[in-house]
């Protein structure tokens, strides 16, 4: 299992991941690198992930991550980074872990949707949500659960 205090570095990163496309309304890549690489290392030394995942569960994780965000990146609702991410995450969390951060970020991402609306914000970007900001929010209820705060979040 993973520690604390890794737990509270992806916290950090997946903040300022979520900072950039508030501002940005994009994911760069050079962000979601800096945290694939370690992790892809890690399993190749100690056969799990940063946050204690086996391979198998993390492959799901990928998957519950992935996939869902799809259709959205095909209509043009999310962007490509949106996706990564949210692989990304649901790889780092295993597959519990990705589906309870996809459903609270599901949650976070209707939200900002509905006050979206409700405020009109800037029209140049609404057709494009900040999707990246309600993922965080989903990984990073999982990870205060399971890590930083145990029983808060699970």
């Amino acid at each position: 299992m993973g520690s604390w205090w890794i737990a509270g570095l992806l916290a950090g990163w997946a903040l300022a991941v979520a900072a950039f496309d508030l501002r940005q309304r994009r994911v760069p890549n050079v962000l979601l690198v800096l945290v694939a690489v370690p992790a892809i290392a890690v399993f190749a030394v100690a056969r799990h992930g940063l946050l204690g995942a086996g391979i198998g569960q993390s492959l799901i994780g990928l998957g519950i991550g992935t996939l869902p965000y799809l259709p959205g990146y095909l209509l043009g609702k999310v962007g490509a980074g949106d996706v990564k991410l949210s692989g990304l995450q649901g790889f780092l969390l295993g597959g519990a872990g990705a589906f309870k951060a996809f459903l609270v970020g599901g949650v976070a991402l209707g939200l900002i949707a509905l006050f979206g609306m409700l405020a009109k914000y800037d029209r140049d970007h609404a057709s494009r949500l900040p999707a990246a900001v309600a993922l965080v929010v989903g990984f990073l209820w999982v990870i205060s659960g399971s890590y930083l705060l145990p029983g808060w979040g699970s």
